[in-house]
């Protein structure tokens, strides 16, 4: 063989395992995951959005019944009757 010859053969032996290598790499997958990760992320947010503003509007009655009866509003039991008010 001619260093010519050999030169194609090392050039074209590694054009063949880069091929080889690539659907090992998925790229489509990738891009096809991060479009399920935002989807999910984005079809969340109202859900999220609502129990943060159902959290704030309950707060004050949360804090008026901690004041009320003295708890912490979490359920903690009472060591005296187990009542959890």
């Amino acid at each position: 063989m001619t260093k010519k010859t050999l030169r194609r053969y090392k050039v074209a032996r590694r054009v063949a395992v880069f091929m080889a290598a690539l659907p090992l790499l998925q790229l489509s997958q990738c891009s096809t995951g991060i479009r399920q990760i935002a989807a999910n992320t984005a079809n969340g947010l109202p859900s999220a959005y609502n129990q943060v503003v159902a959290s704030l509007l309950w707060l004050p009655a949360q804090a008026l019944i901690s004041a009320i009866f003295g708890t912490s509003g979490t359920g903690d039991f009472d060591n005296n009757n187990n009542n959890p008010f």
